[in-house]
């Protein structure tokens, strides 16, 4: 799972950013010192809000996005989140809530993808954070570390070479954040089709005969569920048919992934 981070923006190299912390970037040393050497380094991150000094909310997105990674010294790393300053209107000096889940290397057209603290949830909060934006972190923390364990997958799953998968998962996991349910149903539906038609292909390295089947079964039953979800002229899928579809999706990569590694 991630760390969670809440820390008032800064103007740095003429641009608006926030510091990450060295907890971070000590930890995952070896990705952080190669920025710069061949290596383009972004962070995944679920962005929840931007508060004014006082701690009010005046920017809520509760979306993911891949952002740059700055290096302005040898131990300094900087979030850039000068877009949402350009684009929204952020002011420097306010505060930001967000998850950082993943760290995204890319070198030349090969790209991969580090989970960030996997099965722990750590949190940074600045010491000069308003009570309120405390207070209001605290209350929705459950379902803030439910994000971080299912976002977590993607990193995963780059981990056992199954990346065609990813983009499906991240598209399906950015539309239910925001609400769109049909639309997530549609891509979970992807993802199980996808570990259907790998296991199909491939097999799984050291799981028996038997099992095999039972998991390819299972694929294709949960594949033909989803799909009644909406995808067809007299189905259809709201919230409670998006969770299910995501926590099939969710729980089969988790599993397959445990036997390709």
């Amino acid at each position: 799972m991630p760390i969670l981070i809440v820390d008032k923006l800064k103007e740095v190299d003429s641009k608006c950013m926030v510091e990450i912390p060295s907890e971070v970037s000590n930890m995952y040393s070896l990705i952080f010192k190669a920025i710069g050497g061949g290596l383009r380094l972004m962070g995944r991150v679920y962005l929840s809000r931007f508060y004014n000094e006082e701690g009010k909310v005046i920017k809520e997105y509760k979306q993911l996005f891949v952002l740059p990674i700055k290096k302005t010294s040898y131990t300094t790393y900087y979030l850039d989140l000068t877009r949402f300053h350009l684009q929204d209107g952020v002011p420097v000096g306010y505060i930001v809530e967000f998850l950082l889940l993943g760290l995204v290397s890319i070198i030349g057209n090969e790209v991969s993808e580090t989970p960030v603290f996997p099965n722990e949830f750590k949190v940074k909060i600045d010491v000069f954070t308003p009570d309120r934006v405390k207070e209001s972190i605290e209350m929705e923390r459950d379902a803030l570390e439910q994000v971080g364990r299912d976002v977590e997958v993607i990193g995963i799953l780059y981990d056992v070479k199954l990346q065609h998968i990813t983009s499906d998962l991240i598209e399906a996991l950015t539309r239910f954040y925001i609400a769109d349910y049909e639309g997530s149903i549609k891509f979970f539906r992807k993802v199980v089709e996808g570990l259907r038609n790998h296991v199909q292909d491939e097999g799984i390295k050291g799981m028996n005969k038997k099992r095999l089947e039972l998991v390819r079964t299972y694929l294709s039953k949960a594949f033909q569920l989803i799909s009644n979800f909406g995808e067809h002229s007299g189905t259809y899928g709201f919230m409670p048919e998006a969770i299910l579809s995501k926590d099939i999706a969710i729980s089969a990569c988790r599993y397959i992934a445990y036997y390709l590694r």
